[in-house]
């Protein structure tokens, strides 16, 4: 899949899911980064306070659309380097979002039928 199919897909993820114009654009950047990137480094490039991504990253982590590890800082700080999950992922991702909505919805308000 090239890099304008896979933006293009996680456009209509972020429709389908609700996610904001935030989100999306990490979502994006991530997948154009060729490495795992920081929060600073997410930070910088979204133009975003540190508040925001960070809200933003733990959605959409919540989703499984985005991974993170830890790895050492240059002064030996313990840090998280974030990263999007493989295309194929995406899609099962979305769908066992969308599919626990509707399990929610259901068990809330009953099936009508």
């Amino acid at each position: 899949m090239g890099m304008r199919e896979e933006l293009s897909l996680i456009v209509e993820i972020s429709d389908i899911l609700g996610i904001s114009a935030t989100g999306r654009k990490i979502l994006a950047l991530l997948a154009k980064s060729k490495r795992k990137l920081s929060v600073a480094e997410i930070i910088a490039s979204t133009k975003r306070s540190e508040r925001s991504v960070k809200a933003h990253l733990k959605a959409l982590i919540d989703l499984n659309l985005v991974q993170r590890e830890i790895s050492v800082t240059k002064s030996g700080r313990l840090a998280y380097r974030y990263f999007k999950v493989q295309s194929v992922d995406l899609i099962f991702s979305a769908r066992r979002a969308m599919l626990k909505r509707l399990r929610n919805l259901k068990n809330r308000w009953g099936e009508t039928k």
